[in-house]
Order: structure tokens, then C-alpha cells, then sequence
């Protein structure tokens, strides 16, 4: 956010050169704030000279907020929103472009975009990777949609998380330490170093990381009798190796691993009380990503050629508890008649009282139900671009993107251990299933600016995809409880292909003062359905789109010691991917995605920074985001649930957004200054569903969260103590309904405080 604009953030290593490579900062007087540089758009400038709504926070301000993560951000920054549906589960978005489906957002880490495994309801966008935030050079984040540079899942915007590069001139480490207690929970801590070194002078470089963290649970299983179940333990690293034979040549390759373990689930029980949970099914969450990439970078002179190539996989496992989904259908007797034929011998289409007392019996008696789902993404991803040298009139870059991508789920429901809360011994599998995606795309993009005179300069962006996806699965056994029957393996292909465009106008009305419109086309490509008992008009859906546009202004005062940045924008969504439920008596139990409503979302956007005096910093951003549906959401045949109005606001999109700052660093010594820094966010009020007579609409949301530092800071030595969640508010993220059982919560982290030591070397 603009803190990172007004606060000076440096790195204990500079980087190679080249497009994700770039200092933090510019270099600034001590009373005037640096702009931090970035390369959003392929090309080195500033976020005050970047005509798009940008936010980036460097290295130094990620370490004072204590962000490890990317959920430590968002309230950072104005219209970034993350959803946390359970531990592990999470759902990025930008300026309330959200929904199932291929993400909305184009998460970056490095050169390498990431899409989580599909599941069982084609919705890769419900995983967002959970990668550790040390030894990271800057974050970007590209508010509005920017497909003609990052593809389709950058309709909503994208997010780049850029590591500190090699240097091949020195040694240099750092070594961060941080222990920390939470209310109603117990002890966290995390060990993180990284290490330079310079294998041959000035060509040849190493850099190595490599952390372990504990965050402490603070849930507790109430009937399984386990407390603070939702511990999650992260450990990785990541290993760059830079070879840069000469000045026009840079060889850059990069390994990285991560495993998460979360023991359980961070939803508690609306009857129960904060942080206690009934669950009888016990939810431990495992994933394990490796991800590997390798750049080239080669001056030509007149224009950079860049080439990458990047493979991952990303494995995960996790188990649910589906008591409630399956209350209502086992009291309805749903799926008697199928019991009844296939496991009596009867043939019926209608029980009688004593058939679906036999049902019920059968049903109750492998309670509680669980399900075990296994499963996992490879990506290969290709890009190779060109972008111009110079700040001549006319500046480009064009590129060819290639992906292909497979995942699998295999999903195994089970009957519970009433005591340990997980499968019986023997398993018994109450009919499993499995779904297998592909997607193969190819994309020719570029942009191209053009400066007919010294202030104004033009831009136009095209990206043309095409691509494939086929979604598959087989169904593996009777399910009594679904409907599901056996079938073998069946799939169905998506294909599409398109432009995305891209128009902008910027003018440089004076030295401080930028002003630039844009009109931006966002894409996610369409897909296939795979559950039991889908009709066939179902199993296809269509691509959806959307055109934002937005005015901006970025400015600078009081010989740059205030910035004021300002972007007023409305974005038109046609086609919206919508997770949608079967209607059917007794409930449903699936999920699918479908082309229902479109949606329009305004909104304004303010960040705002300002440094009065040497030492003091403060910042403060605000976001208005109107998302509403256009239409009704109409199903003529009565198989969905389809209850969208129009002028009904999108789901978990709270209105408002805010966060201020404040940092204070006096002289101490002449080699210290202390630090005192106090963060304040607010989310502001969202609806768990469309309708407000939907049964299921809640109101969540409308909360402050207060985070507080201090300590001594020094070049290359820091210490401090903190408290985040410092008032201890139970700020709801997260509604969880089902019809007979109680509402289930997801909350803010209860107060949190700690003492953190960073050494630099």
C-alpha cells in the first residue's frame, strides 16, 4: 500500500537487473520519501509513475507489519480481498471480482503463475498457495484486470510475489527469529534464514533459504476432545542459483519447496461458543508443493529477450466432516428408493414407512460420515517475450505463453470412528469417486506505447488465447447418501478462443502530478461439470468476461514528502462462473459451477501517505467496492438453486475497506532508533448469500483489527515485541450454514503477542 511508497525499504541484497529485478527504492534524501520501484509492467518505472492502480510493499515493510504470509497483507491494500472458507482454504480476489472457477487473480511467485488442483467442483480459485514471505524483494499488487501481460487468471488483477536475487559481488545472510503465545491457544514460534553467496566473482551466485514455523492453534474439538486443533506447521526453502556470464546475459535458476500441516479446522460452533467446535469428524489438512523455474534474460541492444519455463506440482490432503450436509437428506429419506433397489433387491420408486425406516437405520449407522480427498497439480508453463530498451516515443513487448496442466482428486467418503473422529478400521467406503482436469493454453500477447508528445503517452494491449479443458471422472461405487451409482470413465471437452484487449491513456500534467484512464478486458476460460445425477445441459459452461474501466490520478506534495493517489473505477462482468447447489427435496449435496447472473461492481479507491517530519511516517488507504447483480439469476428447470435478484450484493465483498499507519523511529544512539508502529484495519459489513430471505443470510463483517510494535533497530539488527489482534476482536470472515445444525464460524486470529530478533550479516 502507499506505506511502502513513503517509507524508504531496503533489502540486504540488491538484485541481478533484469524485468523482476529491480532495487526496492529510489534513492531519496533522508527527509524525502523514496518511491519504490517496480516492474508491473514489464519494464522498470516507479508505483508513482505507473499508470495503473499498483500497491508494493518491500522487504522492510512486509518485516514491520510481520506479514509471513500473503493473508498478512491484504488489509494493506485497498480492494485486496482473501476468504477463508477453513484451514487451508482460502480464495483470493481484487476489487470484488470473485467467484468459483479458474481464479480471478494471477498469483505470481517470481516468474511462475500458480493454480491450485481443480477439487470436485472445477473450482481451483478455493486454493490459494500458502508460501512463506521471507527473504522477498517487494510484492506487487496490479489492481484491474491485466490478461494482455498475465494471462487469463488476471481478470480481476494480479498479485507478484518477487524473491531478493543472487549476488554475485558478496556474502550476506540474515537469521529471523520470532517466538509468540496466543489467547486461547498456546505457544508459536519460527526459525527462517537465508544465505549469499558468491561462488564466482561477479558471475556466479547462490542464495539459499530455509524456514520452519509453528502457528498455534486456538480451536478446540469438543466431543473428540482435542485443543487447539487448528495448529498448522510450515517448512521449506527455496534455492536460487544466478550465472551471469556477461553484462547482456543473465541465467537464473530456481528450486522451491513447502509442506503445511494444519491438524484441524479453524470453523467453531455459533451454539458453542468462540473457538470450541463439535465437529465429530476430524479435519486435518496436509499439502506439499515443489516448484521449479528457469530465466533467461539476453540484451539485444535495442530490446531484452526474456525466456522461462517453470514446472509444479502441488499435492494435497485433506478430510471433511459431512454430518451436516447429510442431516437433511438422511431425515428426508432422499435416496430410499436407490437403498431400497439396489441394496434390498426391491425394485420402487417411492418407500413406504417401514423402507425408509430401513434406510435411515442404514444411513445412521455408518454416522459420522467423513471424506478423505487425496489429490494434486503438475503444471509446465512456457513464456518467452521481448520487451524494448530506451525511453524513446515508442516502447513495447510482446510474448507467447504456453500451459499444460493436469490435476486429480480422488474422493473416498467414509463411515467415522465416533471416538478418534477419523475412518474405521477396516475402511468402510461408502462409494468413492474420482475427477481428472486438463487444460492446455496458448497465448500470443503484447502491448505497445507510443508518446506523440513529451506528456501524454498511449497504450493498447492484445492477448489472444486459446484453449482446451476436459474434465473427466469415474464413479467407483453406490453412494446411499448422494445418489451416486456406478459409471465408468466419462469426460467432456471446453474449448475457446478469443482476444482480451487492453486501452490506455496517461498524461504527465506535471512533475508530481500523473493522470491516466484505462479500459481493460478480463477472461477466464469455461470448463466442464463431473458430479452425479447432472443433466446433460449442465455439464458444459461458458466462458465469462469483463471490461473495467478507471480513472486515476497519482501525486505527489510538499516536495514528496505526501503522496495522494486516487482511482475511480466500474467494471462490467458478463457470463459470471457461479457456484451453484441442486435443487432437490431433502437437500443437495453438490456443488457445480454455471453462467448465471451478470454483475457490476463501482467502486473508488484512496491511498494516502505523508512523512511531516525525519522519522515519522504515516499512511492510510480506503476502498468503496460496489459488487451487485445486473439481472435475476433465473433457472428455468428448477434443478438449481438459483436465488440472485437484481441489485443483490455478491457474497463476502465487504463495502468498505480501510487502514491507517503510523511509524515513529527516533535516534536512540547514533547506530540505533527505536521503533513504534501501530496498524489499524477494517473490514467492513458482508452477506454470506444474495437474498436477504434466503434462510442462510447472515451479516458478517464490520470490524477493526489493531496490530502494535515496538522496539531497537539498527542497520542490520532489529528486535522488537508485538501485539497483533491487540484488543482480541472476533471479527467473523466466514459463515458456514446448513439446514438442522447450528451456523459455524471463521474468525480473526484472537490476540497475539510475541518478541521477534532479525540479524542481518
Amino acid at each position: 500500500m502507499t506505506a511502502a511508497i513513503v517509507m524508504p525499504s531496503a533489502s540486504f541484497a540488491q538484485t541481478a537487473g533484469g524485468d523482476d529485478a529491480a532495487n526496492t527504492s529510489t534513492a531519496a534524501d533522508p527527509d524525502q520519501p523514496a518511491d519504490i520501484v517496480v516492474t508491473a509492467l514489464r519494464r522498470q518505472s516507479t508505483v508513482q509513475t505507473t499508470p495503473i492502480a499498483i500497491s508494493a510493499l518491500g522487504e522492510e515493510q512486509l518485516s514491520k507489519l510481520g506479514a509471513t504470509t500473503i493473508a498478512d497483507i491484504v488489509r494493506q491494500v485497498p480492494g485486496l480481498q482473501l476468504t477463508e472458507s477453513d484451514s487451508g482454504r482460502t480464495r483470493v480476489s481484487i476489487r470484488g471480482v470473485q467467484a468459483s472457477g479458474e481464479s480471478t487473480v494471477g498469483l505470481y511467485y517470481g516468474e511462475t503463475p500458480l493454480t491450485g488442483p481443480s477439487g470436485t467442483n472445477s473450482d481451483p480459485a478455493g486454493n490459494t498457495p500458502n508460501l512463506n514471505l521471507f527473504d522477498v524483494e517487494r510484492v506487487e499488487v496490479l489492481r484491474g484486470p491485466q490478461g494482455t501481460l498475465y494471462g487469463s487468471g488476471s481478470m480481476g488483477g494480479t498479485l507478484r510475489v518477487l524473491f531478493n536475487q543472487p549476488d554475485a559481488t558478496k556474502y550476506e545472510g540474515a537469521v529471523e527469529l520470532q517466538a509468540s503465545d496466543t489467547r486461547n491457544g498456546g505457544f508459536g514460534y519460527f526459525a527462517k534464514g537465508a544465505l549469499n553467496v558468491p561462488v564466482v566473482a561477479d558471475k556466479l551466485a547462490l542464495r539459499v533459504v530455509g524456514y520452519r514455523e509453528r502457528q498455534s492453534g486456538y480451536v478446540d474439538y469438543t466431543r473428540l476432545d482435542r485443543d487447539n486443533a487448528n495448529r498448522a506447521t510450515l517448512e521449506g526453502g527455496r534455492a536460487i542459483l544466478a550465472w551471469t556470464p556477461s553484462d547482456d546475459v543473465s541465467l537464473t535458476a530456481t528450486a522451491l519447496f513447502q509442506t503445511q500441516d494444519i491438524d484441524g479446522t479453524a470453523q467453531y460452533s455459533s451454539v458453542l461458543g468462540p473457538f470450541r467446535t463439535d465437529f465429530q469428524i476430524f479435519q486435518p489438512w496436509h499439502d506439499e508443493l515443489q516448484l521449479y523455474n528457469g530465466v533467461g534474460r539476453f540484451d539485444l541492444g535495442f530490446a531484452t529477450l526474456t525466456t522461462s519455463a517453470s514446472w509444479y506440482r502441488w499435492d494435497v490432503e485433506s478430510t471433511n466432516d459431512n454430518n451436516a450436509a447429510f442431516a437433511s437428506v438422511i431425515s428426508s429419506a432422499r435416496w430410499c428408493p436407490l437403498y431400497t433397489r439396489v441394496a434390498l433387491g426391491i425394485p420402487t420408486t417411492t418407500c413406504n414407512a417401514n423402507q425408509r425406516a430401513a434406510y435411515q437405520a442404514y444411513a445412521r449407522s455408518k454416522a459420522p460420515f467423513g471424506a478423505y480427498q487425496p489429490r494434486y497439480v503438475t503444471n509446465s508453463i512456457q513464456e518467452t517475450r521481448l520487451s524494448s530498451n530506451g525511453e524513446g516515443a515508442l516502447n513495447y513487448t510482446v510474448g507467447l505463453f504456453h500451459e499444460n496442466r493436469f490435476d486429480r482428486v480422488d474422493t473416498l467418503p467414509f463411515a467415522g470412528d465416533p471416538v478418534t473422529g477419523g475412518q474405521r478400521d477396516p475402511v468402510d467406503n461408502l462409494g468413492g469417486r474420482n475427477i481428472l482436469t486438463s487444460v492446455e493454453q496458448t497465448a500470443f500477447f503484447g502491448e505497445v506505447n507510443y508518446r506523440p508528445v513529451t506528456p501524454l503517452t498511449l497504450t493498447v494491449g492484445l492477448r489472444h488465447f486459446d484453449y482446451t479443458k476436459t474434465v473427466g471422472g469415474e464413479y467407483q461405487g453406490y453412494n446411499f447418501t448422494n445418489g451416486q451409482e456406478p459409471r465408468p470413465y466419462e469426460e467432456t471437452t471446453a474449448d475457446a478462443k478469443g482476444w482480451v484487449k487492453k486501452f490506455n491513456v496517461e498524461l504527465q500534467a506535471a512533475r508530481d502530478i500523473l493522470v491516466y484512464a484505462n479500459a481493460a478486458q478480463g477472461f477466464r476460460p469455461g470448463g466442464a461439470n463431473n458430479i452425479p445425477n447432472l443433466p446433460a445441459q449442465y455439464l458444459v459452461y461458458r466462458p465469462d468476461s469483463l471490461w473495467n474501466y478507471e480513472l486515476g490520478a497519482k501525486t505527489s506534495w510538499f516536495g514528496r514528502k505526501a503522496t495522494l493517489n486516487l482511482a475511480v473505477y466500474r467494471t462490467d462482468w458478463d457470463e459470471v462462473q457461479t457456484s451453484v447447489s441442486t435443487l432437490q427435496q431433502g437437500g443437495g449435496n453438490f456443488n457445480f459451477i454455471y453462467n448465471l447472473a451478470g454483475v457490476r461492481v463501482e467502486g473508488v479507491e484512496v491511498e494516502a501517505g505523508l512523512r511531516p517530519v525525519r522519522h515519522l511516517n504515516l499512511n492510510a488507504s480506503f476502498n468503496y467496492n460496489n459488487a451487485r447483480l445486473t439481472s435475476d439469476q433465473v433457472d428455468s428447470t428448477g434443478f438449481i438453486t438459483a436465488p440472485g435478484r437484481m441489485g443483490d450484493v455478491l457474497t463476502y465483498i465487504p463495502r468498505t475497506t480501510a487502514a491507517a499507519g503510523v511509524e515513529y523511529t527516533p535516534p536512540v544512539t547514533d547506530t540505533l532508533n527505536g521503533l513504534v508502529r501501530l496498524d489499524w484495519t477494517y473490514t467492513g459489513r458482508m452477506n454470506t448469500e444474495l437474498r436477504e430471505t434466503n434462510a442462510f443470510y447472515r451479516e458478517i463483517g464490520n470490524f477493526s483489527i489493531f496490530n502494535a510494535r515496538v522496539g531497537i533497530e539498527a542497520d542490520s539488527f532489529n528486535i522488537s515485541l508485538f501485539a497483533n489482534n491487540l484488543f482480541n476482536k472476533y471479527g467473523l470472515n466466514r459463515v458456514a450454514s446448513a439446514t438442522g445444525s447450528p451456523d459455524y464460524f471463521v474468525a480473526s486470529r484472537p490476540r497475539t503477542i510475541g518478541v521477534n530478533l532479525r540479524r542481518g550479516f
